[in-house]
């Protein structure tokens, strides 16, 4: 039987909804996408000239067709508009805009590449609730020459068998920082900086934060905190069996404790421990990896004892192994680090934490979350899913690969724009960014859970997988 109600009536009722209750907005980022789009779904364009051309329009001539109006969008932390605009001899246009639940905040949007006619925007991080989304085009007059709207509601409705776990869900913005650093507070860093001074070294190069890790001694210079910048006290445990950087903490623990020891000390304060340097000298085991617990990440990249392909190959094995046997639970995450002992070792690894502000509390828990990338050189501007598919750009990159547990590559695509629907059989998904001289950007994994009731993980001789639940009598 077909529903009555209209897409009109819903549309009055979404009205209704939001007039008696209209959301909180939060952290909207709405974000042009002036790269080219090259996967088969997607042809996004390049940036539009500063006015569009002839065009000229009247209201009937410009839409919204996708999302539809009234229908619940979500399943990511991406949503996708599309439109279009129609010459109809009417006012021309100087440009296309759209707003998102303010009449004030209005952003530029360029046209598709060979396709003016057609316009796409990147929502990201969309907050669950009620929404309206506004677009138009505006005159060279200043004036709106032609405007549409529609409501909709952001929504988890996932149906598949598995639910992708998004490690870049939280809303927040992409800041740069350094968590391993010795000043001259470190025995080994004569040719250093004092702590205030190197921290500032890092401030001038773009970084929004820095933890020194002195070894064995808490270095921190909070009189250089500002509003774009601060210095997070640390220190690096340094031991025979091995050495773990410790951020976010004040009191340093006895090198003489086992390394089990050392984390829990860390982590006890509130911190989070780091294990360094695996392949070095004094480094770490597969073993060590899969048997310590409370750890927050491992360093895949240290530009200081190296970071060539051989030992962050090594490195990224490891890492898959410790997922592997640690699983969901118990996630590890990877970082690249500068390990600088002066200021000409500075910028060879760093992380890209996505937090909600820059604050120390802000940062620790997005690392505690997994909500950043490491990297040596490129750079995501987009990293997350869409619409249930693992997506992301590049702009530094020449190429971008989705790769799962096995570390097999899963898929490879051009650096503008490269999406990965997961069939189910992965135990997850990361990316990689590779640029032309080999630096690397990677993502934390994307894990596939099971959606209940629709699915369940099942033991099998390889590990554990996804089994999708038969229908029952009552279910169907």
């Amino acid at each position: 039987m077909k529903s009555p109600w209209s897409a009109l009536g819903r549309r009055k009722l979404l009205l209704q909804l939001l007039a008696f209750r209209r959301p909180t907005v939060g952290l909207i980022l709405v974000m042009a996408a002036s790269f080219p789009f090259m996967s088969q779904r997607f042809a996004f364009g390049e940036s539009a000239p500063a006015i569009l051309g002839e065009f000229a329009l009247e209201p009937s001539r410009l839409r919204i067709l996708s999302p539809a109006d009234a229908t619940v969008v979500g399943n990511g932390n991406y949503v996708l508009v599309e439109g279009s605009v129609r010459d109809s001899g009417g006012q021309p246009v100087d440009r296309l805009e759209i707003a998102i639940d303010s009449d004030d905040a209005w952003t530029r949007v360029d046209p598709v590449e060979n396709n003016t006619a057609h316009w796409r925007y990147l929502w990201a991080d969309p907050p669950l609730g009620f929404h309206r989304i506004r677009a138009r085009a505006v005159g060279v007059d200043g004036q709106a020459a032609a405007e549409d709207s529609i409501i909709v509601q952001v929504a988890d409705t996932w149906t598949s068998p598995f639910i992708i776990d998004n490690p870049y869900a939280s809303p927040g913005t992409f800041r740069k920082g350094q968590l391993h650093a010795h000043s001259t507070n470190s025995s080994d860093a004569w040719t250093s900086l004092p702590p205030a001074e190197f921290a500032l070294e890092y401030k001038k190069r773009g970084y929004q934060f820095v933890v020194l890790t002195d070894h064995d001694r808490i270095s921190n210079p909070p009189e250089i905190n500002d509003s774009s910048f601060i210095a997070i006290p640390g220190y690096e445990s340094t031991s025979a069996t091995g050495h773990i950087t410790g951020s976010f903490v004040e009191q340093v623990a006895s090198s003489t404790l086992s390394p089990q020891q050392r984390i829990d000390h860390i982590v006890g304060q509130g911190g989070l421990a780091i294990l360094a340097h695996p392949s070095w000298r004094v480094g770490w085991t597969t073993n060590d990896l899969t048997t310590l617990t409370s750890f927050t990440a491992l360093e895949i990249s240290n530009g200081l004892v190296g970071d060539d392909a051989q030992r962050v190959q090594r490195h990224l094995e490891m890492w898959h192994e410790a997922l592997s046997s640690l699983g969901r639970s118990s996630r590890v995450w990877a970082v690249a680090v500068d390990d600088a002992h002066k200021v000409d070792e500075m910028d060879r690894g760093w992380v890209m934490v996505k937090s909600a502000s820059l604050t120390a509390p802000s940062i620790r828990q997005a690392l505690r979350d997994g909500s950043f990338y490491a990297s040596t050189g490129p750079r995501f501007d987009v990293l997350g899913v869409l619409d249930g598919q693992i997506v992301a750009s590049s702009p530094d990159a020449r190429t971008i690969r989705f790769i799962d547990q096995n570390m097999k590559v899963v898929i490879e695509g051009p650096a503008a724009w490269t999406g990965y629907r997961p069939t189910g059989s992965e135990h997850w998904i990361r990316v990689e960014a590779i640029a032309e001289d080999g630096r690397t950007a990677w993502s934390q994994p994307f894990w596939l859970a099971p959606n209940a009731p629709t699915a369940q993980t099942k033991n099998t001789p390889g590990g554990w997988a996804l089994e999708v639940r038969p229908k029952t009598a009552s279910s169907s």
